[in-house]
């Protein structure tokens, strides 16, 4: 069911994070429902995007849990993780992406409880993709509210990011 997923994260080994990713890909073997869309209240897929502009990168300011994250979101049924991290920075900041991206890293998160939308705690495998921001085409509105940080700026756990910066990926 999720071989799809699996074939994707293949793509990351080799690249000095082979245990994650082989956790991950092993994460998803086990896990026969499927994992787009929320329905399975455990686990679900989701994808973000990351998208610099000059020497900084896009953050959204998450509604719920109240600090600076990469714009994301849930990988909806039918979709593919890629296509999740296109929409999601678009709808998120009103800007517009190339619909080319290069998977870079994948995580699990671990969601906390949310009493307001009524979802218990539960585990995202979150694709990030590096993405092109198309400067000629801006949205006319963005959904939440986001701003440009710079390494110094981010926090901790998306400083590492700032590398694909000298890496020229």
């Amino acid at each position: 069911m999720n071989k799809d997923l699996t074939d994707e994260l293949q793509l990351l080994l080799g690249q000095g994070m082979d245990n994650k990713i082989e956790g991950l890909m092993h994460k998803l073997e086990l896990f026969p429902l499927e994992l787009r869309g929320k329905a399975n209240p455990d686990l679900q897929i989701s994808a973000s995007a990351l998208v610099f502009v000059g020497r900084k990168l896009f953050f959204i300011e998450h509604p719920y849990q109240k600090e600076w994250l990469l714009p994301a979101g849930h990988v909806e049924k039918g979709e593919q993780p890629i296509q999740a991290a296109i929409r999601e920075f678009n709808e998120e900041t009103g800007y517009f992406v190339g619909e080319k991206g290069t998977l870079v890293d994948a995580n699990i998160i671990s969601i906390p409880l949310n009493e307001k939308r009524n979802e218990k705690a539960h585990q995202h495998i979150d694709f990030r993709y590096l993405l092109k921001l198309e400067k000629e085409k801006v949205a006319s509105s963005a959904e939440l509210p986001f701003n440009l940080l710079s390494q110094e700026e981010a926090p901790e756990e998306f400083k590492k990011y700032f590398s694909l910066l000298e890496e020229g990926i």
